[in-house]
C-alpha cells in the first residue's frame, strides 16, 4: 500500500505540486515578506521635498537618498503635491523639510506624511529620519539637545558654553558648516501626519474586504468551473455540440453564472463590512458594483480558462488551487503589498489580486472616481475577456480530441 501510494502521487502531477511545490513556494514568499519587513528589503518608496535648501536640509536629502531601506522620488516639487501623492496611493510615504533642522521653532521642521490605510508606513520612515540625522549628521543632534541639556543640569559655565560652542563648530566645520541655534527649548524633529482617506470608511476593513473579497472570487470560480469537464466526459457537450450554438453556449452560461455568482459573495462581504464595522458601501454602490462585476468576471474567465485546459477534474481541482494560493499570496490577499520587497511588488502587478485590491481601495477608502481607477478596471476587463474567449476556444478544441 506505501509502494501504490507513492506511486499514486508521483504520477499524479497535481497532487505531487501541491504536496512538494506549493509549501516552500508559500514559504519562499512569506519569508522574503517578513525578512525584508524588519530590514533592508521593505524599500519604502518616498516623495521628498526640500521647501529650506540649507546645507542640512541638502545633507539630509542625500543621506534618505543613499538609504537602502527607501526608495526616493524626486518627482514632487511642494507639499501639496506630496500629499496628493500618498492620497492616491503613488508613493508610501511623503516627507517635507519645512524649517531649519538647527533653529528651533514650535513645530517640527520635518513632517511624514502616511495615508492611514499604510499608517506604519510613516513611523518606520520617521524612524529612518532621526537615525540618518544622528549618524551622518551629528551636529544637528546636539545643537537641538543642548538647550535641554542645560534646563536639565541648571545651565553650563563660560568655560563649557566656550568648549560646546568651539566642539559644535568643529562638527559644522565637517559637515560644511552651520547656523548658530538659539536657546529656546528645542521641538521633535520629525512630525508625523496620518492622512485619512476620501470616505469614512475604516482602511484596514476595506483593504481586507477587498483582499478577501478576490481570493474567494478565484476559489470558488475555479470550483464551480471543473463542471465544464464532468459535462465533457460525461457526453453532454457532445450532444449540445450538434446545436446551432455549439459548445460556446455552455462556457458562456457558466461564464455568467459565475460572474453573478461572486457578484453575490463580494455582495455578502461587503455588507457585513458596512453593518458590522462601517464601510463606506451605500455612499460608494455604483463604482463598487462597477469594479465588483469586472473583479467577478476576470475570476470567471480565468476558471473556465484553467477548466478547459485539463483532461481531469482532479487536475483542475488541484493545479487551480494551487495558482490561487499563490496569486493571493503574491497579489496582497494575505499581506499588504507594500510591506513587500519590490521585486515581490512588481511581480504581484501578474495577479489579479493586486489590480482587484487596488480598484476596491481606490473607492471605498481614497473615494477616487472611476476614471482613476481605469488602469485598474482596463486590466480586470482585459483578463476577464482573455479568460472568456480562451475557455471558447480551448473547449471547441476539447470537443474535437474526443
Amino acid at each position: 500500500m506505501l509502494k501504490v501510494m507513492v506511486l499514486g502521487i508521483v504520477r499524479d502531477r497535481g497532487a505531487f505540486t501541491m504536496a512538494f511545490v506549493l509549501p516552500p513556494a508559500i514559504f519562499i514568499i512569506f519569508a522574503a515578506i517578513f525578512s525584508g519587513a524588519s530590514g533592508d528589503e521593505m524599500r519604502l518608496s518616498v516623495a521628498v521635498v526640500d521647501a529650506v535648501q540649507s546645507s542640512e536640509s541638502r545633507g539630509l536629502v542625500s543621506a534618505l537618498r543613499g538609504e537602502p531601506a527607501l526608495r526616493v522620488q524626486s518627482s514632487s516639487v511642494d507639499e501639496s503635491e506630496v500629499r496628493a501623492e500618498v492620497s492616491s496611493g503613488v508613493v508610501d510615504v511623503g516627507l517635507v523639510i519645512r524649517g531649519s533642522l538647527i533653529d528651533e521653532t514650535s513645530t517640527s521642521p520635518i513632517v511624514v506624511f502616511a495615508d492611514a490605510g499604510r499608517a506604519m508606513a510613516g513611523p518606520i520612515v520617521a524612524g529612518h529620519v532621526q537615525r540618518l540625522i544622528a549618524s551622518e549628521l551629528p551636529g544637528v543632534s546636539l545643537r537641538r539637545t543642548v538647550p535641554e541639556i542645560e534646563t536639565l543640569t541648571g545651565g553650563l559655565s563660560d568655560e563649557q558654553q566656550g568648549r560646546l560652542a568651539a566642539g559644535l563648530d568643529a562638527l559644522d566645520a565637517a559637515e560644511g558648516g552651520a547656523e548658530s541655534s538659539s536657546s529656546e527649548s528645542p521641538t521633535a524633529l520629525v512630525a508625523i501626519e496620518t492622512m485619512s482617506g476620501g470616505t469614512r470608511s475604516n482602511p484596514e476593513v476595506s483593504y481586507y474586504a477587498g483582499a478577501i473579497a478576490i481570493m474567494f472570487l478565484l476559489l470558488s470560480a475555479m470550483q464551480g468551473a471543473t463542471s465544464l469537464i464532468e459535462e465533457r466526459t460525461s457526453g453532454i457537450l457532445d450532444r449540445l455540440a450538434v446545436g446551432p450554438a455549439g459548445t460556446d453556449v455552455v462556457v458562456a452560461s457558466k461564464f455568467l453564472f459565475l460572474t453573478l455568482q461572486g457578484i453575490c459573495q463580494v455582495g455578502l462581504i461587503f455588507l457585513v463590512a458596512w453593518l458590522a464595522y462601517g464601510v463606506d458601501l451605500a455612499e460608494r454602490f455604483g463604482p463598487w458594483l462597477v469594479v465588483t462585476t469586472l473583479a467577478s468576471a476576470a475570476a470567471a474567465g480565468l476558471a473556465l480558462a484553467i477548466a478547459a485546459t485539463f483532461t481531469t477534474k482532479q487536475q483542475a481541482t488541484t493545479i487551480s488551487a494551487f495558482l490561487v494560493l499563490l496569486a493571493s499570496a503574491i497579489g496582497g490577499s494575505m499581506v499588504p503589498r507594500f510591506m513587500m520587497p519590490p521585486w515581490l511588488q512588481d511581480i504581484g502587478w501578474f495577479t489579479p489580486n493586486a489590480w482587484a485590491i487596488e480598484a476596491y481601495q481606490g473607492i471605498m477608502w481614497r473615494g477616487q472616481s472611476l476614471g482613476d481607477l481605469l488602469p485598474s478596471l482596463s486590466v480586470l476587463a482585459a483578463v476577464a475577456l482573455i479568460g472568456f474567449v480562451a475557455a471558447l476556444g480551448l473547449a471547441r478544441y476539447r470537443l474535437r480530441l474526443t
